[in-house]
């Protein structure tokens, strides 16, 4: 098994079906829609980082991270956007999400910038574990982007969880 991290552009067309494929197994929108998704300037920059395991030459895990900004009181300060975090139905329970949180963890924490994510109710208890923190809906905006989903934050300075982000997915 080996683990992997390379920017969109950087990334070979048989991964790009990969991580498609493997995408599809959870959200299913079906692949062609996966692929198109992924395609989308708005979903994946071409910046945008891509960390994911690879077994036998097949990717069993990946998560999607890109630098998007934020705005604190009148501000614009860089974070990162974590998205798609998944492994595929065989590697599942198997610590294969661990290794790929270590690598991100280490990644944001060289960085020094926060990491924000939305996910479902049953997911905060998997992020709590890697040290993520729940944001209240009263602290943050999202201002291009609509969700219901729980937010939460990584690697965030102390004095800042008291004022609102506004938060943009596409800048």
């Amino acid at each position: 098994m080996r683990f992997y991290k390379k920017p969109t552009f950087k990334l070979k067309k048989e991964e790009i079906k990969q991580i498609a494929e493997i995408k599809d197994t959870f959200w299913k929108f079906g692949y062609s829609s996966q692929l198109r998704w992924f395609e989308n300037l708005k979903n994946v920059f071409k910046d945008d980082l891509h960390f994911f395991l690879k077994k036998n030459k097949k990717i069993i895990g990946y998560v999607q991270i890109g630098k998007r900004k934020y705005k604190l009181n009148s501000n614009f300060k860089n974070y990162y956007l974590f998205r798609t975090l998944i492994i595929s139905k065989k590697e599942r329970n198997k610590k294969m999400a661990d290794k790929i949180m270590i690598e991100v963890s280490k990644f944001i924490n060289k960085k020094k910038k926060p990491c924000f994510l939305l996910c479902k109710k049953n997911l905060v208890k998997f992020y709590l574990h890697y040290d993520w923190s729940k944001i209240s809906k009263k602290k943050f905006k999202i201002e291009d982007h609509k969700s219901s989903l729980i937010a939460m934050i990584y690697n965030q300075k102390k004095n800042e969880f008291t004022k609102i982000k506004k938060f943009f997915y596409n800048k």
